[in-house]
């Protein structure tokens, strides 16, 4: 697909993908209701006033239909437990719109101008921008700013590309930092954020737009929060750490059937490629016991904002995202992105619990 997106220098692109020190403009775009690691990324960054004004958060489309293609047999979300499947991406923008207005009244926050509804289908079943309270809310908000706003995208990229196909000026306003894919070493990029809507991740590399790139697996996966630490951590602490609490617990479990099942889902999905062996091999060994834990992943994109030198990056040549989720061949002429490597989980989680139970 043929894009006119303004061109930035490489200096441009660089000093851009540099977070100043001090206050910075905030906007969220998060599935909230389709896990649980959204909310505390929210809850964290309205707690975090000393870096952040959160301008707005809006909702995002989520559904589930799109792994069904990619289950191994025997192997299913039911059965992994811990997920509420949605079927339409309207049902999934709307439940992580009420989900938003509940962690806004818990932490005493007003919604006011800042909780917005985005689209409820995907670009790729539209084939063009879908217009939103999201997307016009972005635009508006960033080409009236003489500060860059800077996008925390914690789902399908759906509403921030239809932005910038709606104004392509801003991509010399926003700086995006995407929670999405895998590595480029993986040679693919199947993630949930990055599956629901392949035109809308396409438009997100080849728009040229400020791109902070942070992969899930060997990245965002060294996020984790235990029950343990659940238990001792927040219960009692403050209503917000009470209620993120009580929805990592439900999701917890330590049945060990739903461990070998999610072991043999992860392998066929966000691990392909990563074992050499076939399922009929490994299903000889089975895990009879577990410590439950849960990926926070999402919080990684406030955690880059926050403090750069909690996650290690470079600037890399922009990926290109194929139509199939593989990473496609590298080519000269492409814009520069910053990749994460690495998240630094000790001080990424101490100043996020310190933010939620003060």
């Amino acid at each position: 697909m043929e894009y006119n997106f303004p061109k930035l220098s490489d200096e441009e692109r660089k000093q851009k993908l540099d977070i100043p020190a001090g206050k910075i403009h905030l906007v969220i775009d998060t599935d909230a209701k389709n896990e649980v690691d959204d909310q505390f990324a929210v809850s964290w960054a309205l707690k975090s006033p000393d870096r952040f004004i959160v301008d707005a958060v809006y909702a995002a489309p989520f559904s589930h239909g799109c792994f069904t293609k990619l289950m191994p047999p025997g192997a299913s979300l039911e059965s992994a437990g811990g997920i509420t499947l949605t079927t339409t991406p309207g049902d999934g923008m709307e439940a992580s719109y009420q989900e938003l207005l509940k962690l806004f009244e818990l932490l005493g926050e007003s919604t006011e101008g800042r909780v917005f509804r985005g689209s409820k289908e995907y670009i790729s079943d539209i084939g063009g921008l879908i217009e939103s309270e999201a997307a016009n809310d972005l635009v508006k908000r960033a080409m009236s700013s003489d500060e860059t706003i800077y996008v925390a995208t914690i789902g399908a990229p759906t509403n921030i590309a239809s932005a910038l196909l709606m104004e392509p000026e801003l991509v010399k306003k926003i700086v995006v930092i995407w929670l999405g894919a895998q590595p480029p070493y993986f040679r693919h990029g199947i993630e949930f954020n990055a599956m629901q809507d392949v035109k809308a991740t396409q438009i997100l590399f080849d728009s040229g737009v400020p791109l902070v790139l942070i992969p899930c697996m060997n990245v965002a996966s060294m996020l984790t929060l235990s029950k343990p630490e659940v238990e001792q951590l927040l219960i009692g602490k403050s209503d917000i750490a009470n209620y993120l609490a009580e929805i990592v617990l439900e999701a917890l479990s330590d049945d060990a059937s739903a461990a070998n099942y999610m072991a043999a889902m992860m392998r066929h999905t966000y691990l392909a490629g990563q074992e050499d062996r076939e399922d009929s091999y490994l299903f000889q060994f089975k895990t009879n016991q577990v410590a439950p834990s849960r990926i926070i992943w999402d919080i990684s994109t406030i955690a880059f904002l926050k403090n750069p030198s909690w996650t290690l990056s470079k600037l890399e040549d922009s990926p290109v995202y194929e139509d199939d989720m593989s990473w496609g061949p590298k080519y000269d002429e492409r814009h520069k992105i910053r990749v994460v490597n690495y998240c630094s989980r000790d001080p990424i989680f101490g100043d996020m619990i310190a933010c939620l139970t003060k």
